[in-house]
């Protein structure tokens, strides 16, 4: 059975699903596609920050529509990769990632990235504390959930839905990379494919490069 040459890449806030995305389109030579920079510039564009958008679209879902659109039609493409936390639901045949990690090496990577990711800063995603940012985290994962959950009935954060689950906790880049682009090799070639979940043992690294 031939498949689709797309991989859709989400997981949790501070997975490294942007690093992973780069990474592992390097590797195949495939073109990478972020949602997250949509929003980015979208928000740009209209003045809003993350947060303030996070609230309105409770009730309004004019952003959503519009970044869900220009996903759905990813669909018509191949040999590319997909950062978006729906990439999973909006393109179902693609080989599908989840990024995993604990909450407390979250906080660290996004407090790092926020000071140094001109992406985030530009859309406001700035904090002055770990603390915040872990109030961010969890605000903003169950905000998606209940919004995802009441717009589509899915649920962006079970695992269940993934061909492929890893936890990135003591995961460099490069290698979650190599995991991905070999797994995703694998199941190019297997008729049935069953879930892998991959994770480093306790102890293995401890270097944050992301």
């Amino acid at each position: 059975m031939d498949k689709k040459h797309i991989i859709t890449i989400s997981g949790k806030p501070g997975s490294g699903k942007s690093s992973t995305a780069d990474k592992v389109a390097e590797l195949l030579g495939y073109t990478r596609h972020s949602s997250g920079d949509i929003v980015r510039n979208i928000l740009h564009d209209k003045g809003m920050t993350l947060s303030e958008y996070n609230k309105k679209a409770v009730e309004d879902h004019s952003l959503d529509d519009e970044v869900d659109e220009r996903l759905r039609s990813l669909r018509n493409k191949n040999d590319i990769v997909v950062d978006s936390r729906l990439g999973f639901y909006w393109i179902p045949e693609s080989f599908k990632v989840y990024l995993d990690l604990n909450i407390e090496v979250a906080t660290a990577r996004i407090y790092k990235d926020a000071v140094t990711n001109k992406m985030r800063t530009k859309s406001g995603e700035v904090a002055s504390s770990l603390g915040d940012i872990t109030e961010i985290v969890s605000d903003r994962m169950n905000n998606e959930r209940n919004r995802f959950k009441a717009m589509y009935n899915v649920d962006p954060y079970n695992k269940a839905n993934f061909d492929l689950v890893i936890d990135t906790s003591r995961h460099s880049p490069q290698t979650v990379a190599l995991v991905v682009f070999d797994n995703y090799r694998k199941w190019l070639k297997t008729e049935t494919w069953h879930k892998v979940q991959s994770s480093v043992p306790l102890g293995y690294s401890f270097k944050n490069e992301y």
